[in-house]
């Protein structure tokens, strides 16, 4: 038997354990999930622009996905964070402003479907779509630009 194959220690492209499987896939997804979570944020606050429509009328579905999502990219942000190249200081900061976005997130809409109703966002009004959008944007810019160091041989 190759003891190889069984070790949890390295890198986790290379580790082949439970654990090093879940970091590899972690470490290829989680960047887009946090993409698409922000760039589907700013699609909702435009059209929340647009059409003028009250929050306490969305549809749960974008609930659910903020809550399954969200870990996912929460997770990998930190676990992750100093694999990460990042090209200024502002960058660093940026991502700990991510993180912390969006776990409060995860836990305000995990909230809302708790409870089943959409009140908790009546704290936002109508101005506060204008703010979002420009930095779900730059959040959005900032997961789908992200690079990682590179791996030491």
């Amino acid at each position: 038997m190759n003891n190889e194959s069984h070790t949890t220690t390295g890198s986790p492209a290379k580790d082949r354990s439970g654990r090093g499987v879940f970091l590899g896939l972690l470490r290829r997804v989680f960047p887009k999930v946090v993409a698409l979570t922000y760039t589907g944020g700013t699609v909702v606050h435009i059209v929340r622009l647009i059409f003028r429509f009250d929050l306490k009328y969305m549809p749960f579905e974008v609930d659910w996905v903020i809550v399954t999502l969200g870990p996912i990219g929460v997770t990998g942000l930190v676990v992750f964070s100093k694999h990460l190249h990042y090209r200024a200081r502002w960058e660093h900061v940026t991502h700990w402003l991510i993180i912390v976005h969006l776990f409060i997130s995860v836990v305000l809409h995990a909230w809302i479907l708790a409870v089943h109703s959409h009140q908790a966002l009546s704290i936002f009004p109508y101005s506060y779509s204008y703010f979002a959008t420009a930095y779900f944007a730059f959040f959005a810019w900032r997961s789908w630009t992200i690079r990682f160091k590179p791996k030491c041989a």
